[in-house]
């Protein structure tokens, strides 16, 4: 399981779990992830959830390592909004769940008819777009810093 808690858009501050292990914003380069509905070319879609972070080696140097995340929960918490995204395999749409919401009981609410989701987060950055299979684009994410 992958939980990010968004804190601030301005200056943007997150906290990031992995499997209940605490990763420090200052080692997150970028989590990025990527859902898109089967098309011609790609029949099974692209389902892909990267965390690109820094580790230091036994030398001490820091060097950039890249994790792919699925199949697993990955869940956005912040600024209103939750998003879930829940694969059973690495880059297919078979099996694979997308929530928006934040009810008062904790639930939200299944996707129906989106094209595609793309979800940024890195030093400076937030940002998570829905694309509708009508090809409206909703930004996920409020342009004002609400905070907790």
């Amino acid at each position: 399981m992958v939980q990010v808690i968004v804190t601030h858009l301005s200056p943007p501050e997150f906290y990031l779990f992995l499997n209940d292990t605490y990763v420090p914003q200052i080692e997150v380069d970028s989590l990025s992830l990527s859902v898109e509905s089967p098309t011609r070319d790609n029949l099974g879609g692209i389902v892909r959830a990267t965390l690109a972070r820094y580790v230091t080696d036994v030398t001490g140097r820091r060097n950039l390592q890249r994790t792919e995340l699925f199949p697993c929960t990955l869940e956005i918490v912040g600024l209103g909004r939750r998003i879930s995204v829940t694969a059973t395999q690495y880059d297919s749409v078979e099996g694979m769940w997308i929530s928006l919401g934040l009810r008062p009981d904790g639930t939200s609410a299944d996707i129906q008819g989106a094209q595609a989701l793309r979800v940024l987060i890195g030093e400076g950055f937030v940002d998570a777009k829905l694309t509708w299979i009508d090809g409206e684009v909703e930004d996920l994410f409020p342009t004002i810093e609400l905070g907790f």
